[in-house]
């Protein structure tokens, strides 16, 4: 039981945590603003009349945005073309070796430093995904976030739109730090902007806008060609990553939780197969069912809630030790995983009632039987061998 536990508990807070990595990338912590279905306005006529409010203490950060998804040295990167200043204070980001952006100029994030051996001064080719570009930046700062924002290459906005293939004034997304999410909305309902709005605790809001497309049309036309892409592909890509992310690491929760199941089940039974005898005779001398079952759960929850507690801490002690070594890369980011209370008491209850319900189970066939057959033992009679017939063997 100890070992299912520390199974689940090293897995289950990292499957947790997939799902949120597509929209944690776009948007972070910060209220983002994408482009709608109507006319095109994630541009920098927005962006400054959004600057100009930031006396009023609604507004706190802008920060224009565009991202590109390519590769460095053959392993995946995001290259997001943004204001070093407003995008390390929107992920509470620090210097490690402090530059600006500039013309052919990039910095990198500490994660992807590390994961691809980067150093200030160097040359790197960045080959764009979403159209077929390629840009030569040099590495001239290095940052830190305790976000996936870690894993990124931050570039000017010349070189993030050659990678995207975006027009000279747009962008595809800007994040905003607000301290009155409804005067936001407000403020771009006035502006006449075709938006969608997402952020903390606050569900999408279509302003002059459909809700995003259906993915799968989104996907049948990047797959043939036919058609033009939806202006506000960009929330229902997002949309669409998630989703799949979350059936595939649900998925693995679901199998995992059905193979530790089996397991402690398995265990419990050859346990449990010693004890029939003693289920017989406290059944003869007029145990009832509720009685046995009011036993078993006074032995065995202190033994289940003991080994589920103890086991789902070393799994989150033995995950935590393996990062950043061993650690998942998605979408170009790694998946950072930290302790999250709610999932550990999540594995905890999870072995406990595994536990708890195999035994039930177990205690019931035993009561099927007559007391008789269950403290019965039937003795095997080996007749003796001589010792010519020992030697002969």
């Amino acid at each position: 039981m100890l070992l299912c536990a520390f199974l689940l508990g090293a897995t289950w807070p990292i499957l947790a945590a997939l799902p949120g990595v597509p929209t944690r990338i776009l948007a972070g912590d910060a209220y983002v603003v994408t482009q709608g279905s109507g006319a095109y306005s994630i541009n920098e006529s927005l962006v400054e009349s959004l600057k100009n409010h930031t006396a009023n203490p609604w507004v706190e950060i802008v920060s224009p945005e565009i991202l590109s998804l390519g590769t460095v040295r053959g392993e995946p990167v995001v290259a997001r073309a943004a204001d070093p200043a407003a995008f390390l204070s929107l992920e509470r980001g620090a210097w490690v070796q402090a530059a600006t952006v500039g013309d052919r100029t990039a910095v990198a994030g500490e994660g992807l430093v590390r994961r691809l051996g980067l150093v200030v001064g160097d040359d790197v080719t960045v080959v764009g995904s979403s159209v077929p570009r390629i840009a030569f930046v040099r590495i001239v700062g290095i940052y830190r976030t305790a976000t996936p924002a870690n894993d990124e290459l931050l570039v000017d906005f010349a070189i993030g739109r050659l990678l995207s293939g975006l027009s000279g004034t747009g962008f595809h997304s800007i994040r905003i730090r607000t301290t009155d999410p409804t005067a936001l909305l407000d403020f771009l309902r006035g502006f006449g902007a075709s938006v969608h709005v997402t952020g903390p605790d606050m569900p999408r809001v279509d302003i002059a806008s459909d809700p995003p497309t259906d993915e799968r049309i989104s996907n049948l036309i990047l797959r043939t060609g036919v058609g033009g892409t939806p202006r506000d592909y960009l929330a229902s890509a997002v949309a669409e990553a998630t989703n799949s992310v979350g059936v595939i690491a649900y998925g693995i929760a679901v199998l995992l939780s059905i193979l530790v199941a089996f397991g402690i089940h398995a265990v419990q039974a050859r346990a449990f197969a010693d004890r029939v005898p003693a289920v017989g005779v406290l059944r003869a001398i007029g145990a009832g069912n509720r009685w046995m079952r009011r036993r078993l759960l006074a032995e065995s929850l202190p033994l289940a809630a003991g080994a589920a507690i103890l086991g789902a801490g070393l799994g989150s002690l033995a995950e935590t030790s393996l990062q950043p070594n061993a650690s998942l890369i998605i979408f170009g980011h790694e998946v950072l995983v930290s302790f999250d209370l709610a999932t550990f008491a999540l594995v905890v209850l999870a072995v406990v009632t595994i536990s708890i319900f195999s035994g039930l189970v177990l205690l019931r066939k035993a009561m099927a039987a007559r007391p008789v057959e269950s403290i019965r033992e039937t003795l095997a009679v080996v007749s003796p061998q001589s010792l010519e017939a020992i030697l002969r063997g």
